[in-house]
């Protein structure tokens, strides 16, 4: 009996020993897989091999985030796009009223809570929807659809746009049309409309990414009854007031106002630059904007670097035994995508040294000079060459 009871005290303190060891292993291998990203910077930038480094220390209670959108242009004339980012852009720093214990579940609730801003589009335009999701619908005297892939809007209706994660335009550029060019197209040569018997203006396309909600009103009269028509199970379409029917048209700039006054900077450093060449060559230009939410992290890694390799203590002087591992604090910004961490900056934090120091008065406190015989120097020895 008494063996028995020692066989089962025995099995469960290898089992203690051997689950958390299991739980630490498994913890380091999913926050090295998350932070590949940050390796392979911290590794190129210091010529370290890869395999070499782990993670070894990361407080995820420290961790702070905040919310950033990221508009990135691609501008086109001719064969040649190019192409223009904005960095991100974090207003505050936030951290969770409740530490988390575990950076993989903090990075996978980060990505999640990434969404653009709420912004206002006035119509006529197309709004698609992609990937898997659909869009929500909120209309006047408490109306509400669901399920959409696709909305027509026509003039004089406005409508917010909340919970997207991602927003696309394609703005058709007006630097190839001469100088004296009024901007007016004839409807023989223009975009696609949609709905030709609906709406007097092809539509400016919009795409959206995500769980969007649209709340629509009337510009002018935000209470009054809006006009809709189910186009199919997946398309609706908000009827305008009037149309006016014209034989021209005058090219629209993206009505949302962020893009637009980005798309307005880019034209006109393109025209001082090119703008000559490319109305003698005719060529038409299109810019592609997009806005993208993005989380950024900023927070401290510890690594721990192997010295298994030849030539890996050069520069490190002043070793007197050979050391197994070293260990570097980082400092990391960076943005959150997909349940990866991309960084944006890397910092080594240097090791402050404190160097204690012993007043003179207590080395010397046992020593008699006046046992000592006196000695003459020159005075040139007593002189201190300063050098500042």
């Amino acid at each position: 009996m008494a063996m028995r009871r020692t066989g089962t005290l025995l099995v469960s303190l290898i089992l203690f020993l051997i689950f958390p060891l299991q739980s630490i292993l498994a913890f380091n291998s999913s926050t090295t897989q998350i932070l590949q990203d940050v390796l392979k910077k911290i590794s190129a930038k210091h010529k370290w091999y890869l395999q070499d480094i782990r993670v070894s220390r990361l407080d995820a209670s420290r961790v702070r985030f905040g919310s950033a959108q990221r508009y990135e242009f691609r501008v086109g004339f001719g064969k040649t796009p190019v192409g223009v980012l904005f960095s991100d852009d974090v207003a505050s720093w936030k951290k969770f009223r409740q530490p988390r214990t575990h950076f993989g579940s903090l990075v996978k609730e980060l990505s999640s809570m990434a969404v653009i801003d709420t912004f206002k589009v006035e119509g006529p335009f197309e709004l698609r929807v992609g990937g898997i999701h659909h869009l929500s619908l909120s209309l006047p005297m408490n109306t509400t659809y669901s399920g959409f892939k696709r909305v027509l809007v026509g003039k004089g209706i406005t409508v917010e746009v909340s919970g997207a994660t991602e927003v696309s335009v394609f703005h058709a550029s007006d630097l190839g049309l001469s100088s004296k060019g009024s901007g007016a197209i004839g409807k023989e040569k223009s975009e696609f409309w949609p709905i030709w018997h609906s709406y007097c203006a092809p539509l400016f396309p919009i795409r959206v990414l995500g769980p969007a909600t649209l709340v629509a009103y009337k510009t002018r009269n935000p209470d009054a009854y809006i006009e809709t028509k189910f186009m199919s199970k997946e398309i609706i379409e908000f009827l305008p007031e009037k149309c006016y029917r014209s034989h021209a048209y005058k090219k629209r700039a993206c009505p949302i106002d962020s893009l637009r006054l980005r798309i307005s900077m880019l034209e006109r450093i393109w025209k001082s630059f090119l703008g000559d060449r490319i109305r003698q060559s005719g060529l038409s230009g299109f810019v592609e904007g997009k806005i993208k939410a993005s989380t950024v992290v900023r927070f401290k890694v510890e690594l721990e670097r192997e010295f298994r390799r030849n030539g890996a203590l050069q520069g490190k002087a002043g070793w007197r035994t050979r050391p197994a591992v070293e260990r570097v604090w980082f400092e990391v910004l960076a943005r959150v995508e997909f349940g990866r961490v991309k960084p944006l900056m890397v910092k080594e934090i240097r090791p402050f040294i404190v160097a204690d120091s012993v007043a003179w008065s207590s080395l010397m406190s046992n020593i008699s000079f006046t046992k000592s015989s006196s000695v003459l120097v020159p005075s040139e020895a007593l002189t201190l060459d300063v050098k500042w």
